[in-house]
């Protein structure tokens, strides 16, 4: 066989024994108490234990195959942790996704079907008001009472839990649930799967198929993953509220009452699921003009306004007119507009005078407010309707007509729907807010509507009710419905009340940790003798509204031993501090280790330190005296680099086998403690020997350079001598 096959031959081989399941790794952590991770899987061998570690511990599974084993019925996971390969008998792990980063993924029962629904003590509108909930909020239903019917048609409120752990009564005709939205249909779910909907969408449009077979979904493959689309709309979306949950900052983006708000907001609004109820498919409605219904538009459009201003046939007619012209539907104008100004209008549709740049105008109209954002031109500030007015009248640059008539401003403003959107991909309201269908002209996320994250929820809406009003549900309506890559199972808006999960302290009693302890350091370590069997771990949050587990006595039966201290926020957000406990056999007191390193101390402080000295050296000095760690703080208890000098006033905490002691540091003729002598110590000396200052205890310490325990004129001149350059301190 020539050098050729054999290489092949070695290849194919290779090839054959190369898994073909290979899969990303998993986070997980530890389920269990002093579980012990193992170099082999293996429970018979006391020196394969690299580390004894407790519930919460995070690891990394290499992959989910189960190594056979001694001593683990269950089998065992090879894992990452702290960096090498090791093993985990499977019993104590727990698998987590924390894929979706800010976005809350918890299923849901029950949620909010309108904004601003008011949570009252009692079953009554006359009950006090304990919160406003948004659109979309969770809830749970504790029981069904009856109570008044003002304000609450039928008189039926549910008893809720909400915010984690807040009751309240609501009114059940504001709470939607889960189980009245989804329906199974095996024959049905087989041509939405091939139609290439998820299986997390089929429930919801089963039911949806069920109660009006006319309706047609088709999927809109958008071939994005949901994560990169929610970061896409980072900082794009705005909201009207007050909860800290939701929004990315106290200060108004707009306005006084619009806020930014984050990813988790975002993720839920973003996820087509949330909306696949027959009050809201309508987003996702096609919004080219649809002939079959042309009889029944203009009614359609009058029941849009509720009887309000905007039905009389001057308004409803030409919007009828604009949307046959464009060849959208008419519908979708009435309420954009309705969106915009409301059912009565606004000064934007009224032809009212306004001023800009100091002169007054009158006559123009914007009915779908193009333009109509707050802003301050030289020190003036114009409303969001005086700048949309001063569009329609052409004082701000644009293409086309003066918008001076009721007709043009519809028929033009409807234009630019037509064209810049329905007709640019945007075909749809969650298209016109969420620019991600796999027709979009314009690059996605960008080029949307309107800012109002919640807008395609609330036009959606007002189509639902005006096509139930006129009894129209029943029609032929197609709507596509965004289909994302990798979604979570579920989404949620971000849950409400205190999300602190910091720790105010965390000790191991009667032993240093290291680093000293932040709120924002996640590790630490402390060593103790190899004689301790069992430690104390004390721990307080920072919100008395937070829990905390991990804390108290454990034993220790490995030289290593990992305990995690788990802080639960009041929102049910998790932080795990891990202390690791090393147990050393050595008996060195700190005074041992100051001893062994040259250095002299006297009660609390360490004395005769020379000028210029690095904080490193007396770090090697003291480690080579086998303390343990060593931290270096400024008066301010600033941590020091390790090229930064020692000053008079340096603080210094060391920590040995058997104990800790912090000690101020004395740098031999520092008395300023600026790190430098100078002729300012030197004269401190003088007036102190002269009767004309006190010195502190620690300039004290400092001028004694001599070491005879007395400030004396020998201190002074061997100072003198020093910055003449004929002695060193």
């Amino acid at each position: 066989m020539n050098k050729k096959n054999i290489l092949f031959t070695l290849l194919i081989t290779l090839f054959l024994f190369v898994p073909l399941n290979i899969k990303a790794s998993f986070a997980a952590e530890i389920k269990g108490t002093s579980v012990r991770i193992r170099k082999e899987h293996n429970a018979n061998s006391d020196n394969s234990i690299i580390a004894t570690v407790n519930a919460g511990t995070s690891i990394t599974v290499v992959d989910k195959t189960l190594y056979t084993g001694s001593g683990c019925s269950n089998k065992w996971y090879k894992i990452i942790y702290k960096e090498q390969e090791a093993y985990v008998c499977s019993k104590y792990v727990n698998f987590i996704d924390n894929t979706f980063t800010g976005i809350n993924v918890i299923d849901w029962t029950a949620r909010v079907n309108a904004n601003n629904v008011a949570v009252r003590n009692k079953a009554a509108t006359k009950g006090s008001l304990l919160d406003t909930l948004s659109l979309g909020a969770n809830v749970t239903i504790l029981k069904t009472v009856s109570g008044s019917t003002s304000g609450c048609s039928g008189g039926k409120w549910h008893q809720i839990s909400y915010y984690g752990n807040k009751t309240g009564y609501i009114c059940k005709n504001y709470v939607t649930e889960k189980k009245d939205t989804i329906l199974e249909d095996a024959e049905y779910a087989k041509t939405l799967k091939s139609a290439g909907f998820p299986d997390s969408y089929i429930p919801y449009l089963t039911y949806l198929h069920n109660k009006y077979p006319n309706w047609q979904f088709k999927p809109g493959i958008t071939k994005k993953r949901f994560a990169s689309s929610v970061s896409g709309e980072e900082g794009k979306n705005y909201m009207q509220t007050k909860n800290d949950n939701y929004r990315t900052s106290s200060k108004p983006a707009e306005g006084s009452s619009w806020f930014k708000v984050n990813s988790g907001v975002i993720a839920f609004y973003l996820d087509p699921r949330n909306w696949l109820t027959e009050e809201r498919i309508f987003m996702f409605e096609d919004l080219n003009y649809d002939q079959t219904l042309e009889k029944e538009y203009p009614a359609l459009i009058k029941s849009v306004f509720s009887g309000g201003k905007l039905a009389d046939d001057k308004y409803t007619v030409p919007m009828f007119n604009a949307a046959k012209s464009h060849k959208i539907s008419p519908l979708h104008i009435a309420t954009r507009i309705r969106l915009e100004v409301g059912p009565n209008g606004s000064d934007s549709t009224n032809g009212t005078k306004f001023t800009w740049k100091g002169k007054t105008y009158s006559g123009y109209y914007n009915f779908f407010n193009i333009g109509a954002y707050e802003t301050t031109i030289d020190g003036v500030k114009y409303s969001a309707i005086t700048r949309g007015l001063a569009y329609a009248a052409k004082l701000i640059n644009r293409d086309g007509n003066k918008w001076d008539n009721i007709e043009t401003s519809i028929l033009e403003g409807s234009s630019l729907l037509a064209k810049g959107y329905v007709n640019a991909g945007q075909g749809t309201l969650y298209y016109q807010k969420f620019n991600v269908g796999p027709n979009a002209y314009y690059d996605k996320y960008t080029h949307q509507y309107q800012t109002n994250i919640q807008a395609p929820a609330t036009e959606g809406n007002k189509t639902y009710d005006a096509l139930k009003k006129a009894n129209q549900l029943n029609q032929k309506f197609t709507f596509e419905i965004p289909v994302y890559l990798d979604m979570p199972e579920y989404t949620s808006l971000p849950k409400s009340g205190d999300m602190n999960n910091n720790l105010k302290t965390l000790e191991v009693e009667g032993y240093h940790i290291t680093p000293t302890f932040d709120e924002d350091v996640l590790t630490y370590e402390t060593y103790i003798p190899n004689t301790v069997n069992e430690v104390n771990i004390k721990a307080t949050t920072q919100s008395s509204k937070a829990s905390i587990s991990g804390t108290g006595k454990y034993e220790l039966k490995d030289k290593e031993t990992d305990i995690t201290i788990t802080v639960l926020s009041e929102t049910q957000e998790e932080k795990k501090y891990v202390v690791t406990i090393i147990r050393v056999e050595d008996n060195t007191t700190v005074n041992d280790a100051l001893q062994n390193s040259g250095l002299t101390s006297d009660g609390n402080y360490i004395l005769k330190i020379k000028n210029k000295t690095n904080v490193s050296l007396i770090k090697e000095k003291l480690l080579s005296a086998k303390a343990l760690s060593i931290s270096i703080t400024d008066s301010n208890n600033k941590e020091l680099t390790d090229k930064s000098y020692i000053t008079t006033g340096t603080k210094i905490k060391i920590v040995t086998a058997m104990e800790t002691k912090s000690f101020t540091m004395i740098v031999n003729g520092d008395l300023s403690g600026d790190g430098a002598i100078t002729i300012l110590d030197l004269l401190q000396i003088q007036k102190y020997l002269l009767g004309d200052k006190k010195l502190t205890k620690e300039s004290t310490l400092a001028a004694d350079t001599s070491g005879d325990g007395k400030v004396t004129i020998l201190d002074l001149l061997q100072v003198q001598k020093y910055l003449l350059g004929d002695k060193e301190l």
